[in-house]
């Protein structure tokens, strides 16, 4: 029962997080989806020292309004902004503040990225948090896996996956190439 209630409050709080970003939309006719789970493997306990699933994922998925390979549309080109406003809303909801900041810079890094670069029909990022780490993975659809460029000052493009390389702790590319994930250490980012 306690697991129950503890899942209608992390519902409350991405209906609060919603609130936080007004132009994120969490309803059914919306094209963004998002959905929560709950993690076995870590407990969370309250005052009577019951444990419960700690709840810290979330993965919310974005249908282009361009396709794959055409300048971006007004709507696609907002949509870094929005999913920024959400991850500081959501990483707030999970006491994880410190963390806003950076992981701000490279999720709307890569995110951006996917929206000009990737393929396929729609975008999903995931935010996973555990005892140590935040980590934000962002599926795209495309198998061209994205490579970090040398850039120089005159470079007008080029620099997102160097930002991603300097500021997380770790980040790689999936086999297939759909997927760009990183992780940011919570040591590292609490001062």
């Amino acid at each position: 029962m306690h697991a129950v209630r503890l899942l209608t409050r992390v519902i409350r709080g991405l209906r609060g997080v919603a609130a936080q970003a007004p132009d994120i939309h969490l309803g059914e006719s919306d094209l963004m989806t998002t959905t929560v789970s709950a993690r076995q493997e870590q407990q969370v306990h309250d005052d009577a020292g019951r444990s419960a699933p700690m709840i810290r994922r979330c993965q919310v998925s974005i249908v282009r309004s361009t396709p794959a390979g055409q300048p971006m549309a007004s709507e696609d080109r907002r949509r870094p902004g929005q999913l920024r406003r959400m991850n500081g809303a959501l990483l707030t909801l999970w006491d994880l503040g410190p963390c806003i900041d950076v992981a701000a810079l490279v999720l709307t890094e890569l995110v951006t990225n996917a929206f000009q670069h990737g393929g396929g029909e729609d975008i999903t990022v995931t935010w996973c948090a555990d005892v140590t780490h935040l980590t934000m993975r962002v599926e795209d659809g495309s198998p061209v896996r994205p490579v970090l460029r040398a850039v120089d000052e005159t470079s007008e493009g080029g620099r997102g996956l160097g930002i991603v390389e300097a500021l997380a702790d770790a980040w790689g590319v999936s086999e297939d190439g759909r997927t760009v994930h990183c992780a940011l250490a919570f040591a590292d980012h609490t001062a």
